[in-house]
């Protein structure tokens, strides 16, 4: 079954001004990289209080390249922010989301940012609600907030998927490909199709591969996948395989290309290229730093397949629900139900059953028996191995 992506890829829909600090830049700063059930990379961000009474705090942000500007999750408290007063209450601006949907949102001015010795003050963000989207939905600890291009612009840092690690103001050995900056200022590089450049947005936010606009002829045996942005929205589109995408003199082989109907979507590159091997990102000097696979050609990781549950959070509770089941998948194979409440996955029951450790049990490939509510009747169903 394809990987159901989540590409937050927040565009900003009105001209701001980005307010930064001077900052030093330390030499040799690391930062652990959470991965969250989704593949997505997660850093603690230290956020100032506004009272001598309330203590500053770090925060859990998801590194996104493909995010304009940082935002901050309506659960935070406003301690941590001022609003602009020239604006009325409720949304004050929209931003669009990755399935190119327009999601309303406030925009708020964070009174101190540190990440890595790195400070930034009085720096604009977006105020809405990710616990609430299918993002949150997905997560078992939903994050509280998102680290965009107005923190990260200017900055130069190494990507690593073997130490689990952001290493700043470091490069790596490998090979370099230009980026270049899209109209909402988020970093671009080009990918060859057909002969015609295609500008791909570096999506550290998006946990999916290389996505771009167009449709996939039924000959071609084309693959279903979704994807969901900020909005919640989720969109279908269909995965080929592609023998080669050329980009910068190098190229990607024997890979799936994403495809997605014109606006339900743009062209990005996200975390299976991104977080398949070292890269070094270089936001001063406009370098993406690729380490080449074993026969010399661009990385790849190919994504697992995902575990098909998301939380329903509740004023009275939580409940594991199934959701976004493929046709052709193994628990569509066992009836397994959209809806169905999941009690049980092997010997995973009770609070030790998460979509965390539900995937570590579902990415050892073996059968399974899953204990499901249907209708109010409890429903065993056996899964069959990955093939």
């Amino acid at each position: 079954m394809r990987q159901f992506q989540i590409g937050l890829a927040l565009a900003v829909a009105l001209a701001l001004s980005l307010s930064l600090s001077a900052d030093v830049r330390p030499k040799g700063s690391v930062t652990p990289v959470e991965v969250d059930e989704n593949g997505l990379l997660i850093v603690k961000v230290r956020l100032a209080s506004k009272k001598p009474s309330v203590p500053d705090r770090d925060f859990r942000f998801i590194l996104d390249t493909g995010a304009t500007l940082n935002v901050l999750d309506a659960s935070v408290s406003p301690d941590f922010f001022w609003e602009e007063p020239e604006k009325p209450k409720g949304a004050s601006s929209t931003v669009g989301d990755a399935t190119g949907q327009r999601v309303a949102t406030r925009i708020i001015n964070l009174k101190r940012m540190e990440l890595a010795g790195m400070v930034r003050e009085d720096l604009m963000a977006y105020r809405m609600d990710l616990r609430g989207t299918m993002l949150g939905r997905l997560q078992d600890e939903p994050v509280d907030g998102i680290l965009g291009m107005n923190f990260l612009r200017g900055t130069r840092f190494v990507l690593d998927p073997i130490a689990r690690e952001i290493r700043w103001w470091q490069d790596v050995p490998g090979y370099r490909i230009p980026i270049a900056y899209g109209e909402n200022d988020l970093p671009i590089l080009f990918v060859k199709v057909a002969g015609t450049d295609v500008p791909c947005t570096l999506d550290t936010g998006d946990n999916g591969g290389i996505q771009m606009n167009g449709d996939a002829d039924e000959t071609d045996h084309p693959e279903p996948f979704f994807t969901s942005g900020a909005s919640g929205v989720v969109v279908q589109g269909k995965t080929v395989k592609v023998d080669r995408l050329d980009a910068g003199g190098k190229a990607w082989r024997k890979v799936s290309l994403d495809l997605v109907k014109e606006g339900k979507g743009g062209a990005s590159i996200g975390r299976v290229v991104l977080w398949a091997a070292p890269l070094g990102l270089d936001f001063i000097d406009q370098w993406a730093t690729f380490t080449l696979d074993s026969q010399g050609d661009l990385p790849y990781r190919k994504p697992l397949a995902r575990a098909p549950l998301a939380w329903e959070r509740r004023a009275n509770g939580q409940r594991l629900l199934a959701e976004r089941i493929s046709p052709a998948s193994r628990w569509a194979k066992a009836g397994l139900k959209e809806g169905d409440e999941v009690l049980a996955v092997g010997a995973l029951d009770g609070k030790a059953l998460t979509i965390r450790a539900a995937k570590a049990l579902i990415d050892r490939g073996q059968a399974l028996t899953w204990r499901v509510l249907r209708a109010e009747q409890e429903v065993l169903l056996t899964v069959p191995p990955s093939e």
